[in-house]
Order: C-alpha cells, then sequence, then structure tokens
C-alpha cells in the first residue's frame, strides 16, 4: 500500500472514529451534567478535534439526569478550541501520533493543516512499518536459532551406529525438511533486512524533510 492510500485510509479510520465518538454517551454523571460549563467542554472538544456530533454524546449522557446542554455555549467553545486544533502545527504533531481527522477545519487554515497531517501520519506510518519489519525480522532470526539447533540435534542422533534403521530413516526425512525450512528462513531474513535498510533510508528522509522539529 503506498503512501497516498495509508494516508487516505488512516483518514477515513479517524472520521469514522470520530463519527462513532459523537454518537455515543460520554459517560458524564449527575452532578458534572448539572454543573456543566459547556463553553469550556466545547473548547476541550474542538481542541480534540471532534465533530460538531460530539454534543450529541453529550446530550445521551446528560439524558438520563434531565439535563440538556447548553447549545450555543458549547458551540462558542467547540469554535474556538478548533482554532487552536486547526493550526498547521498541530496537525503535524496529530498525524506524527498516528491520531485520526475528522475533517473539522474550514477556512484558510484547513489546507495548511491538512497537509501538515498528512505528512506527519507519513512520518509515523513509515516508523510504523520499520517497527513491524524489524519485529518480523527478530521473529525470522528467533525460527532460524530454532532450525539450527534442531538440524544440529537431528545430525548427532543421526550419526550414531546405534539409532534403529526406522529411526534413522525418519531423522534423514526431518533433516531434508529442516534444511529446506532453514532455507526459506534464511531468505527471508535476506529481503527483511533490505528491506529494512530501505525504510530506515525513507523514514530517516521525511524526518529531514520535516517542517517542523521532531
Amino acid at each position: 500500500m503506498n503512501t497516498f492510500f495509508r494516508t487516505l485510509f488512516a483518514c477515513c479510520v479517524g472520521l469514522l472514529t470520530a463519527a462513532l465518538l459523537g454518537g455515543c454517551a460520554t459517560g458524564m454523571s449527575k452532578d458534572e451534567c448539572a454543573l456543566a460549563d459547556w463553553q469550556t467542554i466545547g473548547y476541550e472538544d474542538g481542541l480534540r478535534g471532534f465533530p460538531a456530533e460530539r454534543i450529541g454524546a453529550h446530550r445521551v449522557a446528560c439524558a438520563k439526569h434531565q439535563v440538556t446542554p447548553n447549545l450555543a455555549a458549547y458551540t462558542a467553545g467547540r469554535e474556538r478550541g478548533l482554532r487552536e486544533y486547526c493550526q498547521p502545527k498541530n496537525g503535524f504533531r496529530v498525524g506524527l501520533q498516528g491520531g485520526g481527522y475528522a475533517n473539522v477545519c474550514s477556512g484558510p487554515t484547513e489546507t495548511a493543516f491538512v497537509d501538515s497531517y498528512r505528512y506527519g501520519r507519513q512520518i509515523h506510518d513509515a516508523r510504523a512499518e520499520l517497527r513491524s519489519t524489524h519485529a518480523q525480522l527478530r521473529s525470522a532470526r528467533e525460527s532460524l536459532a530454532h532450525t539450527n539447533a534442531a538440524m544440529a540435534s537431528v545430525t548427532t542422533e543421526l550419526v550414531l551406529p546405534s539409532v534403529p534403521t526406522e529411526r534413522r530413516a525418519w531423522l534423514a526425512t526431518e533433516l531434508v525438511r529442516l534444511t529446506q525450512e532453514r532455507a526459506g528462513l534464511v531468505s527471508r531474513i535476506d529481503q527483511l533486512t533490505a528491506h529494512s535498510q530501505q525504510l530506515v533510508v525513507n523514514v530517516q528522509e521525511l524526518e529531514r524533510q520535516s517542517p517542523y522539529a521532531l
């Protein structure tokens, strides 16, 4: 999956996540609902990049306590929070941390925010792929060590003069299987090593070109 589609997928996931959050109760208690500063709550939701539907989650949470959110105050606070959230540098930070984006920004800062978010997300995804490749490489090397140990054990037993014929035949077959398994692991390790080295270069280049300090 290339960078563009990884970013597009990440944006879609972020949008779906935010939408789900907007449609679920937020778990506010009776006292929290009764004493709520809706402008502050809206500001905090905006600062986190929640969509406008987030107010519905608060409404559901507080309905059981017969409390209705102050929509005007919430909206004013959320818009103030979004002005801070939608700054390009914050977009880069959100992307770098692997966060989703719910298409909440608008106006002159939107393009710069989205561009910065996508760049941060590219670095996040590249780092994640590198970590995954390193994990696969460690696993392959561990498997190779186990296979080498098994081959040594089989070979040691195979040369013993007292080994029964049927057992010797099984050992010979097992040694062939292990030899093939080892060849496959060595090939996979070589491929993963080369891929890892290329990913390191990619990550370093992305970080070098980053518009913000890492």
